[in-house]
């Protein structure tokens, strides 16, 4: 194949895209462990020098899935809502649950998201990746201010953290390794992890009570 330098800032930007979607498939096929450089080459033409043009880790290519699986859970979440129509709490639940549960990738890279993701990347590479999370969090404030116009601003950036720090929270528990399930089948018979959605659901649901009432814990 006779490989041409991208020179154009949109062949820059569709030779990025192409890394991402192949890390995406590797991702979703094997989990982080499964994801480098030369597995990505051969998902795409570009070879593991070519590739480090772009991104210097692996973990930087995870923050560019991350702002994209984000993009298209906001989509999701802002179309589940109909203009001028009144929500009960019980049915914001469900329409966060329901979201998040289909956005399982985007929840699972946020697991290690501060623990693993940004210890290993650029401040360039970070520094983009909150400037566009902070972009995206202005538009959940947006609406659940609009949801909730009784809440304060402090009230719901509060639960603007809180709506994504429970996910990060309970998935662990509800998607369990093989040895983790062994172990704890061990201790009790007949365990079955809990359902994501249904947890979420439930505890987002206290959550929502507290803002929609206005109800301030210090």
């Amino acid at each position: 194949m006779n490989f041409q330098r991208a020179r154009s800032e949109d062949q820059i930007q569709k030779r990025i895209s192409e890394i991402v979607n192949a890390a995406s498939v590797i991702y979703d096929n094997g989990g982080y462990e499964a994801l480098n450089f030369s597995k990505i080459s051969e998902y795409t033409q570009f070879t593991r020098p070519t590739i480090y043009k772009y991104f210097s880790t692996k973990e930087e290519i995870l923050l560019k899935l991350m702002l994209s699986d984000m993009g298209d859970w906001i989509d999701q979440l802002m179309s589940s809502f109909k203009i001028n129509k009144l929500y009960t709490i019980e049915e914001v639940a469900e329409i966060l649950s329901h979201t998040l549960s289909n956005a399982s990738r985007l929840v699972e890279l946020f697991t290690i998201l501060f623990t693993i993701i940004e210890k290993n990347v650029s401040k360039e590479s970070l520094i983009a990746f909150k400037t566009t999370m902070f972009g995206y969090q202005s538009v959940l404030l947006d609406l659940f201010s609009q949801l909730f116009p009784k809440a304060s601003q402090e009230q719901t950036d509060h639960f603007i953290e809180t709506l994504l720090s429970l996910a990060i929270g309970l998935y662990p528990m509800c998607h369990l390794s093989n040895t983790q399930f062994e172990a704890i089948c061990s201790l009790f018979d007949n365990y079955t992890p809990p359902e994501f959605k249904k947890l979420y659901r439930q505890n987002i649901y206290q959550i929502l009570y507290c803002l929609q009432n206005d109800i301030h814990i210090d």
